[in-house]
């Protein structure tokens, strides 16, 4: 069953300090969903996802945005530092969403990258009314772009953003996360094209349901 669609957060949410909570899942989260999640939200805004993997025993996983995973080590590969992983971030930005101010850019990447533990929420029934707070690579590359913008207090923001996209997309998730349980794998079978410049974060959600 589909969760009901959560709202958008307001505008002027962005940069209010909320109360913070820990992981609740204890370690027991779905990678599947968590991937499903990277990918389902890079999809509604735009952003070049190729394919995502996860490991036989479901115990990690990697999504394709940006770059795709094809046969890479899911397992390990280091990842950058988060500040070297930012300054991609706004380098690629300014090919993805051409015109796009840098603010609302940033907030595009830091929704895509917390989605993936957003997703392993959802799919458990957990509603978080707070920021969710971890120092996984995910969180960590978030926090530095979103630092990096002049907008490090817009955390929660960008967490309730993506429920609300993941919610309003999420028989998608469910598709995706069901593949990568069943094959391992999934790859998108369109591929990327830059598309026009929303004025706003949040017009790419009326095109949330246009990929599968």
């Amino acid at each position: 069953m589909s969760p009901p669609i959560e709202p958008r957060p307001h505008d002027d949410l962005q940069r209010v300090i909320y109360d913070t909570h820990p992981w609740p899942l204890m370690g027991a989260g779905d990678v599947a969903f968590h991937e499903a999640g990277h990918v389902v939200i890079g999809l509604t805004l735009g952003m070049p996802c190729h394919d995502a993997r996860i490991t036989p025993e479901g115990t990690a996983g990697r999504a394709g945005v940006m770059n795709p995973v094809n046969d890479k080590s899911i397992t390990t590969t280091t990842p950058q530092p988060p500040v070297e992983v930012s300054e991609i971030y706004q380098q690629t930005s300014k090919v993805i969403w051409p015109g796009m101010p840098p603010a609302a850019a940033a907030l595009n990447n830091a929704t895509m990258l917390v989605a993936g533990r957003q997703a392993e929420l959802i799919h458990a029934g957990i509603r978080l009314t707070g920021t969710l707070h971890m120092h996984d690579a995910d969180h960590q590359q978030a926090r530095a772009i979103l630092l990096a913008s002049g907008q490090r207090l817009a955390m929660c923001w960008a967490q309730r953003m993506a429920r609300h996209l993941l919610t309003s997309a999420w028989p998608e998730v469910e598709a995706i996360a069901a593949e990568l349980r069943s094959t391992g794998t999934w790859t998108n079978p369109v591929a990327w094209a830059r598309q026009a410049s929303p004025s706003k974060l949040l017009q790419a959600n009326n095109a949330s349901r246009q990929f599968i």
